[in-house]
């Protein structure tokens, strides 16, 4: 799953605030998961934004705490 990449901060290219970047998970990747956790919880009528918004985060969380790729 391929993660999108957003800059933090308003520096120019050599500024050390161009270095920092927030990784995000991609919509694809939220779907599925938000679709599994939804089927998990036995399918509730009207329960999409909950469960989008619970997959979005534990995709987040666990980006973080994946170590950085060096180069």
């Amino acid at each position: 799953m391929a993660k999108q990449k957003k800059s933090v901060g308003g520096g120019g290219a050599d500024s050390p605030e161009s270095a920092i970047s927030v990784a995000h998970p991609d919509e694809a990747g939220i779907a599925a998961l938000a679709y599994q956790l939804w089927l998990a919880r036995g399918s509730p009528v009207g329960s999409d934004q909950e469960d989008w918004f619970q997959a979005e985060s534990m995709l987040s969380r666990q980006s973080e705490e994946e170590p950085p790729v060096s180069k």
